[in-house]
C-alpha cells in the first residue's frame, strides 16, 4: 500500500509506514500549525458506512483512531521507529492489570472523556465499552467484522449463540472499572481493546441494550457518536429520542460520495496525549481516477490520497529525480501482498498445483510492476518478519533464483498433480483452462494480472481474469458461492502488533464468510462446501495448530 501526500497529516501522521510524498508546499510536521481544512480523497469508499463493529479495513481504522473514536488502549499514529507500535492508554488511565493466573484483566478509565453532541454532557463509562463488545457478539451487527478475536472472553460465544443475554466475562464494579475474564490466558486482551469494535457506545434515554446504536444494526455508522477530536458535520442534530426508523442520519455522511469531519467541541485535549488534531475540518471525497488524484496531490490541489497505490511511474519519478527526492518518504509497514488460492476449487484443491504456482511466480517482476525496490521487500512467507522478531527471516520454502520464478521446479511439482495425467509438468485437465481469477481494476493490478498469467502459462494454467472496484473485488473473493479460484490482488496488514493477527483471520474456520476474511476456505466444513456447491468434501484445517 502506498500513500501520496503530506507526510504529517492531521492527528499525528498516518498509522502505518507507507510510501508517500509531500504536497506542493513540502511542509513538515514542525511547520504544521492548527487550523485550516485538510482535503483528502479516497479511491474506494469506507467499508460498511463507518460502522465500527463491522468495519475491517485499515483505512477506516485510521480515521477512527486519529479522529473519531477513542478506545481503552491505542497508538500514537506514527511509524514504528517513533513508537507507533507501542500500545498506550487512551481512555484507560493506565495499562490494565492482569491477575496471577492470567485469566483476568482490570481496566481503570480516565475521568472527563465525554461524547460529542448531542451527548456532550455524557461521560464514557465502563458499561459503554461492554455495550460495544456485546454489539460485536451480535452476528448481524458485526457481520464482516472480527468477532472471532473476542471469543476468548468468557461468555462471548454464548451471547453470539443466543444462549445468554449478557457476557459473563465482562463486569463493571463501577463506572470507571472494567473487569475482563477469559477462558484461557490471552496476552492479546489489551490489544483487543484498542480495536475500533471496542469503542464506547453511549446510552440512550430509554436505556436500550445497545444505547445509541439500538435499532441501527445495519447503519450505525450513519448515526455514529464520536469521542475523538472530530465528529461528522451535523452530528449535533441527531435525535435519539425518536424511534430508530424515524431518526435522520448525519448530514456530513454521504455514503459513496463525501464525508465532512469538524471539530468535536466536547473533546478535551488534556485527556488525550495521542492526537494533535491540527486541522479545523477534514473533507473526504470518494472516487475518481487514481492517476488524476495523484496529479492533484502533486499540484497541491489535494493534501492526501488515503488509499490505493501510488502509480509505479510516480514512485520511479520521485525516486530518481533529485529535485523530487526530498518529497519522497518511505517507512516500513507490516503489510504483505499475496495471491490467495481457493483450496476447494479445482485446480487449486491439489497441493502440488499450489506449490507449482508458488515456484512459478516472478515475485521480483511483480514488485517492479508496483514501482521497484522502493515499494517493499519480497516476502518469503505470509506473516511479515517484523511481527515475528525476525525468527523466520530466512524461511522461504519457495525461493527461486533472484525471486524471478523457476519454471523447471514448478513443472516438477505440477507433474505430481492429479491434473497432469502424463507427468510432463503441464496441466492437461480442462479445469486448468479459463480458471476464474478476480483482481482489482485499478493500476497496477491489470499489469500484475498479465504477468501472473504469463508465469502460469508454462504450467498449462490459463486465467479468466475478472477485474472489479476494490471493495467489490474483496467481496467476490470472500464469498464461497462465487467459486473464484484465485484472488490476484489481496493485501493483509496487522490488526495489532502480533503475528496472531495473520493466523485466525486468514486461515481460521471461524473467519469464513460471512464472518470475516478467510477467502481461501481453509478449515471449511463439509456442510459449507456442500451448500456452496463444491465437489470436494474436505479441505485442510489448521485450527488446532493455531490454537497450540
Amino acid at each position: 500500500v502506498a500513500v501520496l501526500g503530506l507526510v504529517a497529516v492531521a492527528c499525528g501522521g498516518d498509522e502505518g509506514g507507507e510510501t508517500g510524498t509531500t504536497g506542493a508546499t513540502g511542509e513538515t510536521s514542525a511547520e504544521l500549525q492548527p487550523g485550516g481544512t485538510l482535503e483528502l480523497a479516497l479511491i474506494s469508499d469506507i467499508d460498511y458506512a463507518w460502522d465500527p463493529n463491522k468495519s475491517y479495513y485499515s483505512v477506516t481504522w485510521s480515521y477512527y483512531r486519529c479522529c473519531l473514536l477513542r478506545t481503552l488502549m491505542s497508538y500514537n499514529g506514527k511509524p514504528t521507529s517513533e513508537g507507533g507500535a507501542d500500545l498506550v492508554p487512551d481512555i484507560a488511565a493506565e495499562p490494565p492489570q492482569q491477575s496471577s493466573d492470567g485469566l483476568t484483566w482490570t481496566f481503570t478509565l480516565k475521568s472527563g472523556v465525554n461524547y460529542s453532541p448531542p451527548f456532550e454532557d455524557v461521560s464514557v463509562t465502563s458499561g459503554d465499552i461492554v455495550r460495544a463488545i456485546m454489539r460485536e457478539a451480535d452476528p448481524d451487527a458485526s457481520a464482516g467484522g472480527y468477532p472471532f478475536y473476542y471469543s476468548v472472553i468468557e461468555g462471548f460465544d454464548d451471547l453470539t449463540a443466543g444462549k445468554a443475554d449478557s457476557i459473563s466475562g465482562l463486569e463493571t464494579p463501577d463506572d470507571s472499572t472494567l473487569v475482563v475474564t477469559t477462558t484461557q490466558p490471552a496476552g492479546e486482551i489489551p490489544y483487543l481493546f484498542s480495536l475500533s469494535a471496542s469503542a464506547p457506545i453511549p446510552p440512550d434515554a430509554e436505556d436500550e441494550p445497545m444505547g445509541a446504536a439500538e435499532g441501527h444494526t445495519k447503519d450505525y455508522g450513519r448515526f455514529l457518536v464520536a469521542t475523538g477530536p472530530y465528529m461528522f458535520a451535523g452530528t449535533e442534530n441527531l435525535d435519539f429520542s425518536l424511534p430508530a426508523e424515524e431518526q435522520q442520519p448525519i448530514a456530513g455522511v454521504e455514503v459513496g460520495k463525501s464525508y465532512q469531519l469538524v471539530r468535536n467541541p466536547s473533546w478535551d485535549p488534556s485527556t488525550d496525549s495521542l492526537r494533535p488534531a491540527y486541522p479545523d475540518a477534514i473533507n473526504i471525497t470518494i472516487g475518481g481516477d487514481e492517476q488524476d488524484l495523484y496529479n492533484k496531490v502533486v499540484a497541491g490541489e489535494l493534501d492526501l490520497v488515503g488509499d490505493g497505490v501510488v502509480p509505479a511511474q510516480l514512485v520511479r519519478q520521485f525516486s530518481t529525480d533529485p529535485t523530487l527526492q526530498p518529497y519522497l518518504h518511505v517507512s516500513q509497514d507490516d503489510v504483505v501482498r499475496y495471491l490467495e488460492f481457493n483450496v476447494a476449487q479445482p485446480p487449486f484443491d491439489d497441493i502440488h498445483v499450489r506449490k507449482a504456482v508458488n515456484l512459478a511466480i516472478d515475485k521480483a517482476g511483480l514488485r517492479q510492476v508496483r514501482g521497484g525496490e522502493t515499494f517493499g521487500a519480497i516476502a518469503g512467507h505470509i506473516i511479515t518478519d517484523g511481527l515475528e522478531d525476525n525468527l523466520l527471516a530466512d524461511y522461504d520454502p519457495y525461493a527461486t533464483p533472484n525471486s524471478a520464478g523457476d519454471i523447471a521446479a514448478a513443472q516438477a511439482e505440477m507433474a505430481q498433480s492429479k491434473y497432469d495425467t502424463d507427468g510432463d509438468g503441464v496441466c492437461d485437465d480442462p479445469v486448468c483452462d479459463g480458471t476464474l481469477a478476480v483482481t482489482d481494476e485499478a493500476d497496477p493490478y491489470p499489469d500484475q494480472a498479465a504477468l501472473i498469467q504469463q508465469n502460469l502459462e508454462p504450467l498449462g494454467i490459463t486465467l479468466d481474469v475478472k477485474a472489479f472496484e476494490r471493495t467489490t473485488m474483496y467481496n467476490k473473493c470472500l464469498d464461497p458461492a462465487t467459486h473464484n479460484a484465485i484472488c490476484l490482488a489481496p493485501g493483509w496488514g496487522k490488526d495489532f502488533p502480533d503475528a496472531y493477527t495473520f493466523g485466525p483471520p486468514l486461515f481460521g474456520s471461524a473467519a469464513i464468510y460471512p464472518s470475516c476474511c478467510n477467502r481461501s476456505l481453509v478449515g471449511a466444513s463439509s456442510d459449507l462446501l456442500q451448500k456452496a456447491g463444491y465437489e470436494v468434501t474436505e479441505v485442510p484445517n489448521v485450527d488446532a495448530q493455531m490454537k497450540d
